[in-house]
């Protein structure tokens, strides 16, 4: 059920290992509901059930311990996206449109404001000749190098 594959390399071993855990939890669950919906009431049905409900826990106290869960947190936004049924690939994608659209604003604020500076550097220079080399000072300053 995953949306992409993981190569197999050395940095990749504990989202590997992570990704392993939870698939096996996912299982788990799967295997739980299965023993839910078929509870007979019985001793061996409840037995059964007490040992799949010690597992998910086991398999999610692992999973909270994992060294890649401390290493790289999950945003509690896209917990609860998940939580609400919705799909984390649509958070990732809304983010990146988000991130896109401010640094396009960002960008425009910089380009006005470097304008700005250029045309009031400009008429600053022409009222008042002598201060022509503290303006181009603070141009060459506040110039972004490309």
């Amino acid at each position: 059920m995953t949306t992409s594959t993981i190569e197999q390399k050395d940095e990749n071993e504990p989202l590997l290992a992570t990704a392993d855990q939870v698939s096996a939890l996912i299982e788990s669950f799967i295997e739980l509901g299965v023993l839910v919906h078929d509870n007979q009431g019985t001793q061996q049905s409840h037995t059964a059930l007490t040992h799949k409900t010690n597992q998910v826990i086991s398999q999610l106290s692992g999973l909270t311990s994992s060294p890649f869960t401390h290493q790289f947190p999950i945003p509690v936004d896209v917990i609860s996206y998940i939580e609400d049924g919705r799909n984390p690939d649509i958070y990732t994608r809304e983010f990146i449109e988000v991130t896109a659209k401010s640094n396009a604003r960002l960008k425009g604020k910089m380009k006005a404001f470097a304008r700005l500076r250029d045309v009031l550097g400009e008429k600053l220079g022409n009222e008042f000749p002598r201060l022509v080399d503290s303006i181009d000072d603070i141009k060459k300053r506040t110039t972004p190098e490309e």
